[in-house]
């Protein structure tokens, strides 16, 4: 089992923004690389955003995406670098009840494997190269 998806049985229904925390501040001073960031998303063994969302370009066929979080198409129109960082580092911060995993917080998980205890999801780079990615989804 993946890391993401180990921890990733814990990804939000996050749909239209919402009023709330954001982080406006990069996390890395690099810039974030979208194709890098394209990766991060498919790729089951880091973001595997596709376990919950359908993302709207060619690599992935109609189906192979999960529903039990909204389309990530046009999110890049829907939120601000700021607050798509915001829910992929702590979503729980914009609502307590959400499944979606803190990609970027390793403090106060329960239930966590003793392999992954004390790690974020992905790191500070691979946030930023998700973001600039979901940024393009307009």
């Amino acid at each position: 089992m993946s890391a993401a998806l180990a921890l990733a049985l814990a990804l939000p229904s996050a749909g239209a923004a919402q009023d709330g925390p954001s982080l406006e501040e990069p996390l890395t001073a690099e810039p974030g690389n979208l194709q890098r960031g394209k990766a991060v998303a498919v790729n089951s063994d880091l973001g595997n955003c596709l376990i919950c969302h359908a993302i709207p370009i060619p690599e992935v066929p109609d189906g192979a995406a999960g529903d039990i979080g909204p389309s990530l198409g046009g999110v890049g129109s829907r939120l601000t670098a700021g607050e798509m960082r915001q829910r992929i580092v702590d979503p729980k911060a914009l609502d307590p009840q959400t499944v979606m995993p803190a990609y970027y917080v390793s403090d106060g998980l329960v239930r966590v494997q003793t392999q992954y205890a004390g790690k974020t999801i992905l790191t500070a780079q691979q946030i930023e190269d998700l973001v600039a990615f979901l940024l393009t989804l307009k």
